[in-house]
Protein backbone atom coordinates (compact mmCIF):
# COMPACT_ATOMS: atom_id res chain seq x y z
CA UNK A 1 0.00 0.00 0.00
CA UNK A 2 1.38 3.15 -0.90
CA UNK A 3 0.37 6.73 -0.30
CA UNK A 4 1.29 10.34 0.94
CA UNK A 5 2.14 10.61 4.39
CA UNK A 6 1.66 14.27 5.99
CA UNK A 7 2.56 15.66 8.85
CA UNK A 8 1.28 18.75 11.22
CA UNK A 9 4.42 21.07 12.22
CA UNK A 10 3.55 24.27 14.44
CA UNK A 11 3.09 27.45 12.86
CA UNK A 12 3.91 30.05 15.15
CA UNK A 13 2.82 33.63 14.48
CA UNK A 14 3.68 32.73 10.10
CA UNK A 15 1.19 31.22 7.56
CA UNK A 16 1.71 27.64 6.16
CA UNK A 17 4.30 27.63 3.45
CA UNK A 18 5.82 30.95 4.58
CA UNK A 19 9.44 31.47 4.66
CA UNK A 20 11.44 32.71 7.67
CA UNK A 21 11.71 36.74 8.05
CA UNK A 22 9.62 37.10 4.76
CA UNK A 23 7.50 39.69 4.58
CA UNK A 24 4.16 37.87 2.73
CA UNK A 25 2.62 39.17 -0.33
CA UNK A 26 0.72 41.98 1.20
CA UNK A 27 1.16 45.56 1.76
CA UNK A 28 3.92 46.46 4.19
CA UNK A 29 3.25 49.61 6.27
CA UNK A 30 6.13 48.75 8.85
CA UNK A 31 8.70 49.39 6.04
CA UNK A 32 12.53 50.58 6.56
CA UNK A 33 12.90 52.88 3.34
CA UNK A 34 9.76 54.62 2.04
CA UNK A 35 8.84 54.15 -1.63
CA UNK A 36 10.44 56.66 -3.49
CA UNK A 37 8.96 58.22 -7.14
CA UNK A 38 11.21 57.60 -10.12
CA UNK A 39 8.70 58.83 -12.73
CA UNK A 40 5.30 60.94 -11.81
CA UNK A 41 3.76 61.90 -15.20
CA UNK A 42 0.75 65.01 -14.82
CA UNK A 43 -2.22 64.18 -15.72
CA UNK A 44 -4.39 63.91 -18.92
CA UNK A 45 -6.93 67.55 -18.11
CA UNK A 46 -9.83 66.11 -18.98
CA UNK A 47 -11.60 68.50 -22.09
CA UNK A 48 -14.79 68.75 -20.45
CA UNK A 49 -13.28 69.99 -16.80
CA UNK A 50 -10.88 71.92 -18.76
CA UNK A 51 -13.66 73.69 -20.70
CA UNK A 52 -15.74 74.44 -17.28
CA UNK A 53 -12.82 75.29 -15.30
CA UNK A 54 -12.92 72.58 -13.55
CA UNK A 55 -9.98 72.11 -10.89
CA UNK A 56 -8.73 70.85 -7.74
CA UNK A 57 -7.09 67.73 -5.91
CA UNK A 58 -7.71 63.97 -6.55
CA UNK A 59 -6.51 61.72 -3.68
CA UNK A 60 -5.60 58.68 -4.91
CA UNK A 61 -4.48 55.44 -2.72
CA UNK A 62 -2.52 53.47 -4.72
CA UNK A 63 -0.90 50.04 -3.97
CA UNK A 64 3.14 49.84 -5.50
CA UNK A 65 4.25 46.61 -5.80
CA UNK A 66 7.57 45.24 -4.82
CA UNK A 67 8.90 46.08 -8.62
CA UNK A 68 7.66 49.91 -7.84
CA UNK A 69 4.90 49.68 -10.76
CA UNK A 70 1.47 51.06 -9.13
CA UNK A 71 -1.11 47.67 -9.48
CA UNK A 72 -4.36 48.94 -7.69
CA UNK A 73 -5.70 52.53 -7.23
CA UNK A 74 -8.67 53.60 -6.03
CA UNK A 75 -10.30 57.66 -4.91
CA UNK A 76 -9.93 58.63 -1.46
CA UNK A 77 -10.99 62.14 -2.37
CA UNK A 78 -13.32 62.66 -5.41
CA UNK A 79 -13.79 65.67 -8.30
CA UNK A 80 -15.75 63.90 -10.08
CA UNK A 81 -14.44 64.87 -13.57
CA UNK A 82 -11.18 64.84 -12.85
CA UNK A 83 -11.08 61.27 -11.07
CA UNK A 84 -10.98 58.74 -14.44
CA UNK A 85 -7.94 60.96 -15.30
CA UNK A 86 -6.47 61.03 -11.74
CA UNK A 87 -6.77 57.04 -11.90
CA UNK A 88 -5.02 56.96 -15.56
CA UNK A 89 -2.45 58.90 -14.57
CA UNK A 90 -1.09 56.88 -11.07
CA UNK A 91 -0.82 53.78 -13.22
CA UNK A 92 1.98 55.28 -15.40
CA UNK A 93 3.98 56.23 -12.19
CA UNK A 94 7.17 54.42 -11.60
CA UNK A 95 8.24 54.21 -8.09
CA UNK A 96 11.67 52.59 -6.11
CA UNK A 97 9.97 50.42 -4.02
CA UNK A 98 9.80 50.73 -0.37
CA UNK A 99 12.43 48.03 1.40
CA UNK A 100 11.89 45.76 4.42
CA UNK A 101 15.04 43.99 5.95
CA UNK A 102 16.92 44.96 2.75
CA UNK A 103 14.28 43.65 0.21
CA UNK A 104 11.59 45.03 -2.00
CA UNK A 105 8.02 45.19 -0.66
CA UNK A 106 4.71 46.06 -1.43
CA UNK A 107 3.40 49.37 0.04
CA UNK A 108 0.08 51.56 0.41
CA UNK A 109 0.66 55.30 -0.29
CA UNK A 110 -1.63 58.20 -0.81
CA UNK A 111 -1.03 60.25 -4.13
CA UNK A 112 -2.83 63.56 -4.25
CA UNK A 113 -2.98 64.36 -8.19
CA UNK A 114 -3.25 68.25 -8.41
CA UNK A 115 -5.20 69.78 -11.40
CA UNK A 116 -5.40 73.66 -12.44
CA UNK A 117 -5.49 75.67 -14.80
CA UNK A 118 -3.05 78.01 -15.31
Amino acid sequence: MTGVQTCALPISGGVLGGVLGGTGTGPVMDYDQPPRPIKITRPQYPQEAFVKKVEGVVTVEILIDSTGRVVRARILQSVPMLDAAALQTVYQWVFSPAIKNGRPVPTIAHAPVRFAIY
